[in-house]
């Protein structure tokens, strides 16, 4: 029997700074998948019990690329590197964490008890030009062909 995935409350409190750099850290589409269902799915204080197994299926991307976007986030310290995670969870970093609201959030940053690592996302103070994948571009004109070579409707 599993656990229902945690609901997390509408009343968290996020340091809202830390997410104006996030387009400086160049995710790809998956990665920001992934990331997007880390952050929905934490727990006060950035844990989130998810296996890579269950992200893949919630995604319909194969575990490998799971693994690749878990790895990046890891390297740019957004959630936490390898050898400190354990099996089926997975930690935010504190300065991307939800918190039930701003004082536990000042606790948890001064908490020499809770894991830390170097957070290495970008911070310029301009956000990177968004770009298209080739990927991206790939379907929208495959997209386009299949939409013209369709058969038109007229009504009379």
């Amino acid at each position: 029997m599993t656990s229902p995935a945690h609901t997390p409350s509408a009343s968290f409190w996020y340091n809202s700074m830390a997410f104006e750099y996030l387009p400086n850290a160049g995710l790809t589409p998956t990665e920001r998948d992934v990331l997007d269902i880390l952050l929905a799915r934490q727990e006060p204080g950035g844990a989130v019990h998810i296996t890579q197994a269950q992200l893949s299926k919630r995604l319909g991307v194969l575990q490998p690329n799971i693994s690749r976007a878990l790895g990046k986030l890891s390297d740019l310290g957004i959630i936490d590197p390898p050898e400190i995670r354990r099996r089926g969870r997975v930690r935010l970093h504190r300065a991307l964490a939800a918190y039930e609201g701003p004082r536990q959030a000042m606790a948890a940053m001064n908490d020499a008890t809770i894991p830390d690592w170097p957070l290495n996302i970008p911070t310029s103070p301009e956000r990177p030009a968004r770009t298209s994948t080739p990927s991206s571009s790939a379907a929208k004109a495959k997209a386009k062909s299949r939409k013209s070579a369709a058969p038109k409707l007229h009504l009379v």
